[in-house]
């Protein structure tokens, strides 16, 4: 059994073909290894590109409904930057978890 398994190890294309898997498998700066590093940062890079192209999209709805109705943005700025008119009081009320 070893003899015949060292026989065809003998072979010269099975070492060639062995150490053709080698080299692309780990050695060559393009290996397997990496590969699959650099496929499983695109799937993650595709993710978040997904989720920056949603929150743009809302923020341009934001930001049109601002531009647009006057109350919506009187609303956004008092809640945001806590402004008020010369006579109104405002009251910050923090929640504690």
């Amino acid at each position: 059994m070893y003899k015949k398994i060292f026989t065809i190890l003998k072979n010269k294309y099975v070492i060639v073909l062995i150490f053709f898997i080698a080299w692309v498998g780990f050695i060559d700066n393009n290996n397997l290894i990496r590969t699959l590093k650099t496929r499983k940062s695109l799937r993650e890079l595709r993710a978040n590109k997904e989720y920056y192209i949603k929150e743009i999209a809302e923020n341009q709805r934001i930001i049109k409904e601002l531009t647009y109705n006057k109350a919506s943005f009187e609303k956004f700025a008092r809640e945001t930057y806590f402004f008020k008119k010369p006579s109104e009081e405002i009251f910050i009320i923090e929640v504690e978890d």
